[in-house]
């Protein structure tokens, strides 16, 4: 009987430590969030843009992405003419390769790399031919960041044998 009473009460401990550590990082992304979005319409982004991308931030907020991260890309975007949902679709192209695990820095590098080369060609905000070219190296990374994981899934294989 004892026994089952602590592993009840060490059980109902763990979720309660679960249920707290869950609040926390919640809090800690609605609070850094919040500073990004006052940062944000400091800056001029207008207030639908930043609206339209709230939920994408918030998860590349919990990604890792950090203020200052975030309010470049979404600067950069904007200074570029990307507004609403282009402007989210490709904070969402960033999510997707963090997602895959690169950096949320690395991830943006490439997704505004990628638009760079498309306004190069002449292409503009809601071309299909731009999306295109993103989708085209964020597929591109998905498979280098694919082919590291293996790589280091090998050599741990490896080095396990070796034991």
């Amino acid at each position: 009987m004892k026994k089952n009473l602590f592993i009840s009460a060490l059980v109902s401990l763990f979720g309660l430590l679960v249920l707290c550590s869950v609040n926390a990082q919640d809090q800690d992304t609605n609070l850094i969030f919040g500073q990004l979005r006052n940062e944000l319409l400091n800056s001029k982004v207008a207030i639908k843009d930043v609206n339209s991308i709230t939920q994408t931030l918030k998860s590349l907020v919990k990604q890792g992405g950090t203020k200052a991260e975030l309010k470049s890309m979404v600067f950069n975007l904007t200074q570029k003419g990307f507004a609403d949902g282009n402007l989210n679709n490709y904070l969402e192209s960033v999510s997707t390769l963090v997602a895959s695990g690169a950096k949320v820095n690395e991830a943006g590098g490439v997704v505004l790399g990628a638009i760079d080369q498309g306004l190069v060609y002449g292409f503009k905000d809601g071309d299909s031919a731009l999306a295109a070219k993103v989708q085209e190296a964020v597929k591109k990374k998905k498979a280098e960041l694919l082919e590291q994981t293996k790589g280091k899934l090998t050599k741990q294989a490896g080095e396990k044998e070796g034991l």
